[in-house]
């Protein structure tokens, strides 16, 4: 059999794969997505392929007759087109959770980042800002605050937002949060207080958000929400760009409305200096390194990978996003194997 592996993945699940696939690697992060054409070429005659960035539309499927299993390293199937998988017998398995704890450790770096003006702080060594004005002036023109006794509030509570709440449990700081589908009972539990999304913004001195982007959560921050936040609070966001208004966001920090903002993830990637965000001083922008760890491809290689081996030895993985397709991708299989 045969797999094309166009994904980010550990040498040692690497090796389990090739115990039962002859493997073509083609990983181009540098190069962009492969398009359409291209992907027929590499998967035509494939049985399973192993994805991460790179989109699977339904074009590729129909031209993939004999594949039958898709592992997707991604949280959220979103490049995927998964009505046309399950109609062509191929079976989705994804990594849900391969980069929370990367995330969640990101979110509360940028957090104290904000709070104790370290880009500023870089950024006046780079200028020389601290020899020309003297040893004591950064104290007064950088002071930050400290975090234990501030209010803390988390937009989205699924696995990223309950571990950045366990990060900060040792913060002593508030926590509330929103998330229409946990309740009350459930947020306190792991130590959120349980607020309507305008009761977060307008408590919290700092708001992190970590909701999935879809139909309902697109533009959830507009000129309105963030009118609701304090002068002094600053805006987190290492989830999606698109959850919040860009422009919305862009007046607001322009027009000095809250104190910052911390943004990992643009609407279009990459940004540049000219970006005009990148060119606020109260804004600190990074290229989507969230999920960037050693760690995360070892995860993500590890559940895509087990998986797929689940699969071929007759169990029904728990991560498969449409198991309704997995008798059809049995029978192909049974086909080759």
């Amino acid at each position: 059999m045969k797999a094309f592996i166009a994904a980010r993945i550990s040498e040692k699940w690497l090796d389990e794969i090739k115990k039962y696939f002859t493997v073509e690697q083609s990983f181009h992060f540098n190069q962009g997505n492969l398009s359409t054409e291209q992907m027929i070429e590499k998967m035509h005659d494939c049985h399973v392929a192993v994805i991460e960035n790179d989109n699977i539309s339904a074009e590729v499927i129909a031209a993939c007759p004999e594949l039958f299993a898709l592992v997707d390293f991604r949280g959220t199937v979103s490049n995927v087109d998964v009505e046309a998988a399950t109609r062509h017998g191929v079976m989705i398995v994804n990594t849900p959770g391969r980069n929370a704890n990367a995330v969640a450790d990101f979110a509360v770096g940028m957090m104290i980042a904000c709070a104790r003006n370290v880009l500023k702080g870089i950024d006046a060594i780079r200028n020389n800002l601290w020899v020309d004005n003297g040893a004591r002036w950064v104290y007064v023109n950088y002071q930050g605050y400290d975090l234990p006794g501030k209010t803390i509030g988390l937009v989205g509570l699924g696995a990223i937002g309950r571990l950045v709440a366990r990060r900060l449990s040792g913060f002593d700081v508030h926590l509330v949060g929103y998330d229409p589908y946990v309740s009350r009972s459930e947020a306190a539990a792991f130590g959120v207080e349980w607020l309507e999304l305008e009761g977060v913004l307008s408590q919290a001195d700092i708001v992190s958000l970590h909701v999935p982007l879809n139909d309902h959560t697109r533009g959830m921050l507009g000129e309105k929400e963030l009118g609701y936040m304090k002068p002094g609070a600053y805006l987190i966001n290492t989830a999606r760009a698109d959850v919040v208004d860009s422009a919305a966001l862009l007046a607001c920090l322009q027009a000095g409305k809250i104190a910052g903002a911390a943004l990992d993830v643009f609407s279009r990637e990459p940004i540049g200096q000219d970006d005009p965000l990148a060119q606020l001083p109260n804004v600190i922008c990074t290229p989507h390194l969230g999920g960037a760890t050693r760690d995360v491809v070892e995860n993500q290689s590890r559940m895509g990978v087990n998986a797929l081996l689940a699969f071929m030895d007759g169990e029904n993985p728990g991560n498969c996003v449409n198991p309704q397709a997995i008798q059809a991708a049995r029978e192909k299989m049974a086909k080759v194997k």
